[in-house]
């Protein structure tokens, strides 16, 4: 026992150190949110809140905690974001015609350590990208005529990350029910040089401001039977420090959106598993991101829906494969493209994969890659001022990417 502790404490506290000093995940694939976290999850869509699979499920319901035992994970990886646009218009830089972002490759990783304190409970610390996004335009979203974007070097590109730390307690009250929360400590910063919806300049154009936050996390999972898993999550937002330096780019907190979820999976036989997830993002509890760009200078983001649906199948003792869809609806409609040029968030359908193999008793290998087909979102003109002055600029964005991990028992 005090030898697991010395572990847990370890390594949490060396992995934690390596993990945010190394990586700085900034592009996101649902929204602004991860579709997934960890190679397990990520190699089925981001699908399994039922599922106890590695230490990091924990980040995506707490209650999972209780039926793991002292173990923990270690994911890394890469991504790459293929995103272009094409703008027209009143407003628009048309300077370069058709070009690509040159922000376009990203890290991601991911960490969990779990620990039974007895046979009903246990505790999880998961550090983990919570949101982000990434452009850098070689030319101004704006034209020289409308603030000078084009001339001066402003209204290129931004980037936003967010990294979460999520402590969690879960208690099984009896054999097939356990519950869990969390507490969720957040930072993130953005650097931006973004005009303001009057086009106008902020000071700290150009300079990384940094925020903290706090939310919490609840859930629950439950067996009806010994094939079929149900559960429930909810996330509320983190609520976050504002910008200090970008008061005049964003009209409130950079929050992360609360979520509601449910899900279930079922044991088609003993190697072979499917579960289903659906998630709704509550974007509209963000004034920043869900008030019309050139009225209040947000978003205009909308409420998101995302299905989750991934297979898992033992192969061997050993070795395990996975497979998965996720589809997350696009926050922004074809009233809102000119808006967010410098943050296009249209990727809608992920197609994965993944495995993991157990090296030795107490080692596991993990593997999962995504791959999204091109997504394509033109503005309508059918919008507020922004949208009917730059009607049909044109946002394409495709991504894939891939990572490992490292599970270890203790």
């Amino acid at each position: 026992m005090v030898a697991s502790k010395i572990k847990f404490i370890i390594f949490t506290g060396a992995a934690a150190v390596a993990l945010s000093a190394s990586l700085q995940p900034a592009q996101a694939t649902n929204g602004q949110l991860p579709a997934c976290i960890g190679t397990y999850k990520c190699g089925m869509g981001g699908a399994g809140m039922t599922i106890a699979s590695d230490p990091t499920a924990a980040a995506v319901n707490p209650a999972l905690a209780a039926r793991m035992g002292n173990e923990a994970i270690l994911s890394v990886g890469v991504f790459k974001a293929d995103v272009e646009r094409s703008l027209t218009g009143t407003f628009a830089n048309t300077t370069g015609g058709r070009q690509k972002s040159k922000a376009d490759t990203f890290a991601n990783g991911s960490l969990g350590v779990n620990y039974r304190l007895d046979d009903k409970k246990a505790v999880n610390i998961s550090l983990y990208p919570g949101a982000g996004g990434s452009t850098n335009w070689l030319n101004a979203r704006t034209g020289a005529g409308v603030g000078g974007g084009a001339t001066d070097g402003t209204d290129t590109n931004i980037t936003y990350r967010m990294f979460n730390l999520q402590s969690a307690f879960a208690y099984t009250p009896n054999p097939s029910t356990a519950v869990g929360a969390g507490v969720v400590l957040s930072r993130q910063t953005m650097k931006t040089n973004s005009l303001d919806n009057t086009f106008g300049r902020d000071e700290n154009l150009g300079k990384t401001q940094t925020s903290y936050g706090i939310g919490f996390q609840f859930g629950a999972v439950h067996d009806i039977n010994d094939k079929l898993t149900v559960a429930v999550d909810v996330h509320t937002k983190i609520w976050h420090q504002e910008f200090a330096g970008l008061k005049s780019v964003f009209n409130s907190a950079v929050d992360r959106p609360a979520t509601l979820a449910a899900g279930t999976d079922y044991k088609i036989s003993p190697e072979t598993q499917v579960a289903l997830d659906v998630k709704f993002v509550l974007e509209n509890g963000v004034k920043t991101i869900e008030t019309e760009p050139a009225a209040e200078g947000g978003f205009g983001w909308k409420n998101i829906p995302i299905l989750m649906l991934g297979v898992q199948h033992k192969v061997t003792n050993d070795l395990q494969v996975r497979a998965g869809y996720n589809y997350g609806k696009s926050p922004i409609d074809s009233e809102h493209v000119f808006a967010n040029v410098l943050y296009p968030a249209i990727v809608e359908h992920h197609f994965t994969g993944g495995l993991n193999y157990a090296v030795t008793d107490s080692m596991e290998f993990g593997w999962s890659a995504y791959w999204t087909p091109r997504a394509k979102k033109i503005d309508s003109g059918q919008g507020d001022s922004f949208s009917s002055s730059n009607a049909g600029s044109t946002l394409w964005h495709q991504q894939y990417g891939t990572q490992v991990s490292l599970k270890y028992k203790f």
